[in-house]
């Protein structure tokens, strides 16, 4: 493991290191037992890391990585196992809550306090168009195991990627020219209130359906069947 170890890089070794004080104050596994999980993710990382990839990237914080260790049902649900509208909700509210905190901020230094493009109607459709049309691109443009036809052509997949953020940039330009009259604006605390309620419907979204990963978890589920894929 000493050699390991010495051929990790600096992140990574930082990354090992918190990953295996963490599993031990966090589990009741012998020794023996958590230095086999170390030993798994070490080679892992030996091996993702020439490609570029950090430990951050593959399993997130050395605190996720522990719940996924210590966790397999939560572990072997992949990005393919969850429903479309699971992780449409969670980039939604992401999505969600990053705008209202941006509409808040913005208002409450703004001399215009009927911004109109700050509407409430307008950050309810964004996030909800975002947040679906952002996850349909990601399924679309991720290799899927449990598909029986072949993969789409790369180019195809691409001009996806393409109508879909023109599609979004579209509906963001249309929704911020709403009328007030159904797009009214709230004062600037009641973005910031919106934005912390949808942060506590995030959490609880997250752990009952066992999402892990950054501010957007379909990201890393993404990064890790790419992963997968380049494998076999």
């Amino acid at each position: 493991m000493s050699e390991q170890k010495r051929e990790l890089t600096k992140k990574n070794q930082d990354f090992i290191f918190q990953f295996k004080k963490l599993l031990a104050q966090n589990s009741k596994l012998t020794g023996e037992q958590i230095e086999v999980i170390v030993t798994e993710v070490e080679n892992n990382l030996l091996e993702t890391q020439g490609k570029g990839q950090t430990a951050a990237q593959i399993y997130g914080t050395p605190t996720m990585a522990v719940q996924q260790y210590l966790d397999p049902k939560r572990t072997a649900k992949k990005l393919f196992d969850y429903k479309f509208s699971t992780l449409a909700l969670d980039t939604s509210l992401a999505i969600f809550m990053l705008f209202a905190v941006v509409f808040g901020l913005t208002l409450f230094f703004s001399k215009n306090a009927s911004n109109q493009g700050a509407g409430i109607v307008s950050l309810l459709l964004i996030a909800a168009l975002g947040g679906s049309i952002y996850t349909g691109v990601v399924l679309k443009l991720t290799p899927n195991p449990k598909a029986k036809d072949k993969q789409e052509p790369t180019s195809r997949r691409w001009v996806y990627l393409l109508m879909a953020v023109v599609a979004w940039l579209g509906g963001f330009l249309i929704l911020g020219m709403l009328p007030q009259v159904i797009n009214p604006t709230l004062p600037p605390v009641v973005y910031i209130i919106l934005g912390a309620a949808a942060f506590g419907v995030f959490r609880w979204n997250r752990k009952k359906y066992g999402l892990t990963g950054g501010f957007f978890a379909i990201s890393q589920l993404s990064q890790q069947a790419r992963l997968e894929a380049s494998k076999k």
